[in-house]
C-alpha cells in the first residue's frame, strides 16, 4: 500500500530527478518497453501520491490499456476489467478528450464534473470493482513534434490524513517532464515494432523462397518454427527470444536453394562427395542472410549455421560441441530432426512418432543437449499437437 503522507516540495523534487534519471537510463539501454511503461506509471503515481493510475496508448484512432495500477485491488482483477481492451479517440470521454486536444485535465471530482464539460467519465470500472474514484489528472502524452500517442490518468491523490484530494495543477508537479519521457517511450516502441515486422516480413520472403523449390517444405518450416517456440519457452527463455528462436527457425534450411536438385531431390543415399554439398547448405545459408546487425536476423544466422552442430562436437560445418553451440541452434536441431524422422521424404519413409521419441532419447548427451531433450519431453504432447491438427501450425502469411 502506498503511504498516506504527502510528500514535501523538496522531497518531490528528489523523485522527479530520480524517476527521470531512471527512466531515462532505461530508455538508452533498450529492453521491455511494456516494462518501462509500467515503472512509467509508477513512478507517476508515487511522485503525486496517487492510489491509482492508468497509461493509455494511442493507435490507429484508439486508445489501448497499456499499465494499470490500483493500491486497493488486486492485480488479477485490473488485469480482468480493464487491460487489452480499446476504446475509440473521442472527445465523448475523458482520455479521448485530452488524447484529441491535446490538453491535460485536472478533476477533482469524477462525480460532480462542472456544468457543461466537454467530456463524460465512465463508472463502469468504479461499478464492476466497488472501488470509487475522485481526484483524476489526466495528462497528454506528446512527441517533441507535438502529437499526442498516448494518456497518462492518474487517480485519486493521498493527503496528509490518508483522505483524496484533488490534484496539483501538472505545471506545478514536474509531472510533465515525466509524461513527455513516457511518449518517447511509447513512440520508440512503435518504430520498434514496425522495425520488426518489417524484418519478419523478409523471413516470410526468404521462407517462400525455400517453399517454392521444395514444396514439401511447407509444413516442415511451420513445424520447426512452432515447436522451436514450445521448447524455447519450456527452458525458460523470455518471450522475445522465444519470439526470435520462432522467427528465426523457418530459415534454418534456407541455404539449400543453393544446392542442386540432383542432389537436394535426390531418392536414394548421397554419396560422400554429394552429402559434403548437402552439408554446405549451412554455410550458404549464412552467406544468404550476410551480417545482419538486427537481433531477428542475427538469430536466424545462428540457426542456419549451428543446428546441424551435435552436443559430442562430431556435428557440421564447424564441429561445434556442448555450450559453444548457441541456444537456438540446440533447440531448433531437435525440432529439425525430429519432424524429418517422422515425415515423409523422398529419401526415407516416416517412422511411427513414438520411435521418432525414442531415438531422440538415445541421443541425448550425443546429438542433442540433455536440457533441450527435458525440455522436448516436458511439452512432447503440445508439440505432438503439429502433427495431430495443422491447424495450430502458423500459417506465414501475415507478420
Amino acid at each position: 500500500m502506498m503511504q498516506s503522507t504527502a510528500v514535501s516540495p523538496r522531497r518531490t523534487d528528489d523523485l522527479l530527478l530520480e524517476s527521470l534519471l531512471e527512466v531515462g537510463v532505461n530508455l538508452s539501454a533498450g529492453g521491455n518497453r511494456r516494462r518501462m511503461l509500467d515503472e512509467i506509471l509508477r513512478r507517476a503515481r508515487r511522485l503525486l501520491s496517487a492510489e491509482a493510475g492508468t497509461l493509455f496508448v494511442r493507435t490507429d484512432g484508439h486508445l489501448r490499456f497499456a499499465a494499470s495500477q490500483n493500491d486497493k485491488l488486486p492485480l488479477p482483477e485490473i488485469t480482468r476489467t480493464l487491460l487489452d481492451k480499446q476504446m475509440v479517440v473521442s472527445e465523448d470521454s475523458l482520455a479521448g478528450f485530452v488524447a484529441a486536444s491535446g490538453r491535460a485535465m485536472n478533476i477533482p471530482d469524477a462525480y460532480r464534473l462542472p456544468a457543461g464539460a466537454p467530456f463524460r467519465i465512465n463508472h463502469d470500472f468504479d461499478a464492476a470493482t466497488g472501488y470509487r474514484t475522485r481526484s483524476v489528472l489526466a495528462i497528454p502524452l506528446k512527441r517533441p513534434d507535438g502529437k499526442c500517442v498516448g494518456v497518462l490518468e492518474l487517480i485519486n491523490r493521498l493527503g496528509r490524513n490518508g483522505k483524496v484530494v484533488p490534484f496539483a495543477a501538472p505545471e506545478e508537479s514536474g509531472i510533465m517532464s515525466l509524461a513527455s519521457m513516457a511518449a518517447v517511450t511509447i513512440h520508440n516502441d512503435k518504430l520498434q515494432a514496425n522495425l520488426d515486422r518489417e524484418r519478419r516480413n523478409t523471413i516470410l520472403r526468404l521462407t517462400a523462397a525455400a517453399e517454392f523449390r521444395d514444396a514439401g517444405m511447407s509444413n516442415h518450416l511451420r513445424c520447426v518454427s512452432r515447436n522451436a517456440g514450445l521448447i524455447a519457452a519450456a527452458m525458460g527463455l523470455d518471450e522475445r527470444h522465444v519470439d526470435l528462436i520462432r522467427w528465426a527457425a523457418p530459415l534454418h534450411d534456407i541455404g539449400k536453394v543453393a544446392v542442386r536438385d540432383a542432389i537436394l531431390l535426390k531418392p536414394a543415399a548421397l554419396t560422400a562427395e554429394e552429402r559434403k554439398e548437402m552439408q554446405r547448405h549451412t554455410l550458404y545459408g549464412a552467406e544468404i542472410i550476410g551480417e545482419p546487425t538486427n537481433p531477428l536476423l542475427a538469430t536466424a544466422r545462428e540457426v542456419v549455421l549451428t543446428h546441424h552442430e551435435r552436443w559430442d562436437g562430431s556435428g557440421y560445418p564447424n564441429g561445434l560441441g556442448g555450450s559453444d553451440i548457441p541456444l537456438s541452434g540446440r533447440v531448433v536441431g531437435i525440432v529439425d530432426v525430429f519432424d524429418a524422422l517422422v515425415s515423409d521424404r523422398c529419401y526415407h519413409e516416416p517412422i511411427p512418432i513414438e520411435s521418432a521419441v525414442e531415438i531422440i532419447h538415445s541421443e541425448r548427451g550425443r546429438h542433442f543437449d540433455p536440457n533441450v531433450v527435458d525440455a522436448f519431453d516436458s511439452v512432447k504432447d503440445e508439440l505432438l499437437e503439429s502433427y495431430n491438427n495443422p491447424d495450430v501450425l502458423p500459417k506465414f502469411k501475415d507478420a
